[in-house]
């Protein structure tokens, strides 16, 4: 079989699995918008979310224009209370094979008491209520076919708390957790789920942070590529439930790897726990 063979082989087995529509949430740019890029070039349809309608069309028509594949989108704030059910209803029967949560920067980025309360529970939703509404959507109807994935984008943060990260660090903790669990839940049945944990990445959003923190060679820096990222975690995906970037990379003992630590722990406290609250 020729390599080429060999890739459409791979492709047409990844739209099976994950297919036939791809849900971006926070697609406008950077990260999501690299995953709708490689998700549409291996023939999935994609449904685009974030807030910005512009950038979300000009992506629109760059991937009918490229892979010919079908395109929804959606212009919605996902912090607002009502945004996964907003989001379910814009779906409608699309079927979801793979849901991929890529929204939650910290727009603060201050101490705890200088932001407010209402300011912070806005992170809250857009990083914990959001995402857990949704896995529970779509998760209950990838269930049902017994096929389907989900990739929560993080943080490195997610892992302990942070100076002037607090709520960020604490609701990124929130989404690796849930994600653990529910691989732990549904990896036998089908559905895969990866946390995709980062450290930085080279997107606008970043870099307009940088400068405005006035920190050193904030333009010029170097920094990890989105596309780089997004083709490790598409390919790790089935290799859950967490990939923390870039320390699993790493090291030659692929076992003494964070993301190796974390699916131990998952499946090591899972059987303990099973002994106190069933293992159904």
């Amino acid at each position: 079989m020729s390599h080429a063979q060999t890739r459409a082989g791979d492709t047409l087995a990844f739209k099976r699995k994950y297919g036939p529509w791809a849900l971006i949430a926070g697609a406008s740019h950077g990260v999501g918008a690299a995953f709708a890029r490689q998700l549409a070039a291996r023939g999935l349809n994609c449904v685009l979310v974030a807030r910005r309608q512009d950038a979300l069309d000009a992506l629109r028509l760059e991937l009918v224009a490229r892979h010919g594949v079908e395109v929804l989108v959606v212009s919605q704030d996902l912090s607002h209370a009502d945004a996964a059910s907003s989001l379910l209803a814009a779906v409608a029967e699309r079927e979801i094979g793979l849901f991929v949560y890529n929204a939650g920067g910290d727009p603060f980025l201050t101490r705890f008491l200088d932001t407010s309360v209402e300011g912070w529970s806005s992170l809250l939703r857009l990083n914990a209520s959001t995402p857990m509404a949704c896995c529970h959507a779509f998760g209950g109807r990838m269930l049902g076919r017994g096929r389907g994935g989900v990739i929560l984008v993080g943080s490195q943060a997610a892992l302990g708390g942070i100076r002037k990260l607090a709520m960020y660090s604490a609701s990124k903790a929130f989404a690796l957790n849930l994600g653990e669990s529910l691989w732990a839940e549904w990896r036998e049945r089908g559905v895969d789920v990866l946390n995709l944990l980062i450290g930085t990445v080279d997107t606008p959003t970043m870099r307009e942070a940088m400068l405005r923190l006035n920190i050193p060679d904030a333009s010029s820096m170097p920094l990890p590529q989105a596309e780089d990222i997004v083709a490790l975690a598409l390919r790790e995906l089935p290799n859950g439930p967490t990939l923390v970037h870039p320390d699993d990379l790493e090291g030659d003992e692929p076992q003494r790897r964070p993301g190796s630590a974390r699916r131990t722990h998952t499946l090591d406290k899972s059987a303990e726990a099973a002994l106190f609250i069933g293992a159904d």
